[in-house]
């Protein structure tokens, strides 16, 4: 965790319409993984950002909303499943990630 997490949800739903994973492309030519990241590139919703070509580690940006969001109509999002929803979404976010948090997001990290 980078610092302490302040302020509260504001409902604008980007942390559910986004999601980024982190992946180890292990074993493989620098040839291959140029390989494998061009294929990557090449789906729709999916950015893929290398963070450490010689160490194969890679970040995907992938946009596909999360079947549980709800829009309200009044500019608010929420989620069908809040009681029961996963944990991740709960702490959902950990930690300071930047740029990568929307503006529009009431959390922000001291």
């Amino acid at each position: 965790m980078s610092g302490k997490r302040t302020g509260s949800c504001k409902r604008c739903g980007n942390c559910c319409r986004d999601f980024c994973i982190d992946l180890h492309v292990g074993g493989v030519t620098d040839y291959e993984f140029t390989e494998y990241m061009r294929w990557l590139e090449a789906h729709v919703g999916v950015k893929a950002h290398v963070k450490d070509f010689k160490g194969r580690d890679v970040e995907l940006q992938i946009s596909n909303p999360c079947k549980h969001l709800v829009d309200n109509k009044d500019g608010t999002y929420s989620c069908a499943i809040h009681e029961n929803k996963p944990d991740i979404c709960r702490r959902y976010p950990e930690e300071d990630y930047g740029d990568e948090i929307s503006r529009k997001c009431g959390y922000r990290f001291l």
